[in-house]
């Protein structure tokens, strides 16, 4: 670093904030500037390697829901003793390469991510990484770079962007696997594939590992064939972790708290705009699930969400300038971010450009150029309206227990139908409110009217921190069916 590129930073800096400097505050801020980039070198930005995954080959399976297959042995005893697993491509898992669904970045990993490590600390093998939307930012599978990924319980698309997650599950390929949930990136393909999908509270889950996609929204959580599982992988994977200081001083919640719990005294709201927005085949499966949790002694009554169907698109709003923003500082977010290894950093501000995907290259130019436009005023407005809805779902947990509405207010769409973004934020319209709020969500299947029909999710929402009562009325649905 020069003298010329160091006087260069200062007095960018001053005019960043308006400050005029004189020649002598000019010189002695290089001075101190230098010095202490000097010191901060001195730093190792190193993380502790993990011991590899072994026999790591491309994926080759019939829903192209692998991106990698591996073998990575867990403890020989614990709550997940005996349970193959896989995550999502934008989770690390030491010797496994990680490409986020892009063709513009490949990154191998030396360190295992907190939520692989602690799998493997249950018990869990980890038998691969799983195909997604190119990062993260789609709902479909149909931006993955590696191809689109098939549903194995419908003819439409699997969802996403947890797209290899729920199929590998759906398919059979795993008891379970870990998916991330921006605006419903869990919950969908859950909803989609016929599968159980799990988003824990916000920050319950430590991020340390995965590529974010937006830091205020992001959450990690299983997909599974059933509640129990789900639970049981949650469990094993939350509480905080000091990597991430986003997660330091969260509460650890027990899902599995839930898994005998009787459910007759349970009070449950049915939301009426998410009743009224979904298709009539979704609304009458969630009416018959709201008919048979009735049954099992559960009060449940309609209640309003003011507010509820303006979110999916304030959802998009911080996802855009979140997103662009961690991408052009490659990777980083300061002061609440998941501690960014300096490698990852390195990929991200080296990818290729020119490689990403007509999706993401869209998202990146206009969500940079809008913010750039009104100064980041879209951005404060969409985080005031956040707040003012959030408050309005925590009163609803003064009167309720949890609330009750379809994952996604449509079945599996056909491939090519999302076409527009309209199209694209109806299918975050139930699942990306409660990223918003970070309340915790379970979609769970729901039977339909007809044989063979595709699947519906049915989805319930509780009280930060109260996993174990969506987990009860999981299994008392599952029960009824």
């Amino acid at each position: 670093m020069t003298e010329s590129n160091i006087l260069e930073a200062v007095e960018s800096a001053a005019a960043t904030y308006g400050i005029t400097l004189s020649e002598a505050e000019r010189e002695g801020y290089a001075s101190e500037a230098e010095a202490t980039v000097a010191l901060l070198g001195d730093l190792e930005p190193t993380i502790a390697a993990s011991d590899p995954a072994e026999s790591v080959s491309e994926g080759d399976d019939e829903y192209n829901a692998f991106l990698y297959r591996c073998e990575l042995s867990g403890a020989e005893s614990g709550p997940l003793a005996g349970t193959d697993v896989a995550v999502k491509d934008n989770i690390a898992v030491a010797g496994v390469p990680m490409t986020c669904g892009s063709d513009a970045l490949e990154f191998e990993p030396e360190y295992h991510a907190a939520v692989t490590e602690r799998l493997l600390e249950a018990g869990a093998d980890l038998v691969g990484t799983t195909n997604m939307d190119e990062f993260a930012y789609f709902t479909t599978s149909e931006t993955c770079a590696h191809g689109p990924v098939e549903n194995p319980s419908a003819e439409g698309v699997p969802g996403g962007s947890s797209s290899g997650s729920g199929a590998a599950v759906a398919g059979g390929l795993v008891d379970a696997a870990l998916g991330t949930d921006t605006g419903g990136s869990i919950r969908i393909p859950a909803s989609f594939c016929g599968v159980v999908g799990f988003k824990p509270t916000f920050r319950t889950v430590p991020r340390f590992g995965f590529a974010d996609l937006a830091t205020s929204l992001d959450h990690v959580g299983p997909l599974a064939p059933d509640v129990e599982t789900a639970a049981t992988v949650l469990e094993a994977i939350n509480g905080p972790d000091r990597r991430d200081p986003s997660s330091v001083g969260a509460r650890t919640p027990s899902p599995t708290d839930g898994l005998d719990r009787e459910v007759d005294e349970t009070t449950v709201g049915l939301v009426t705009e998410a009743q009224e927005g979904a298709d009539d085949e979704v609304t009458a499966a969630v009416e018959r699930a709201a008919d048979r949790l009735e049954a099992a002694g559960v009060t449940v009554e309609s209640v309003s969400l003011p507010g509820f169907d303006t979110q999916s698109l304030v959802n998009a709003a911080v996802t855009a300038t979140e997103f662009t923003t961690l991408v052009a500082q490659a990777g980083q977010d300061y002061g609440v971010g998941t501690g960014y290894s300096e490698p990852w950093r390195e990929t991200v501000a080296s990818m290729d450009a020119d490689e990403l995907g007509e999706n993401v290259r869209a998202r990146l130019v206009l969500g940079r150029a809008l913010t750039a436009l009104d100064d980041g005023a879209g951005y404060v407005a969409a985080q005031n309206v956040r707040r003012e809805f959030a408050t309005v779902v925590d009163g609803r947990f003064e009167t309720y227990d949890a609330l009750l509405l379809p994952t996604t207010p449509m079945t599996a769409p056909d491939y090519g139908e999302i076409s527009d973004d309209a199209a694209l934020l109806r299918t975050i319209a139930n699942t990306g409110p409660f990223n918003l709020t970070g309340h915790p969500a379970l979609s769970v299947p729901v039977a339909t009217e007809r044989a063979g029909s595709d699947p519906v999710g049915c989805q319930f929402v509780t009280d930060w921190d109260d996993e174990a009562t969506a987990v009860a009325l999981g299994r008392a649905l599952e029960a009824a069916e």
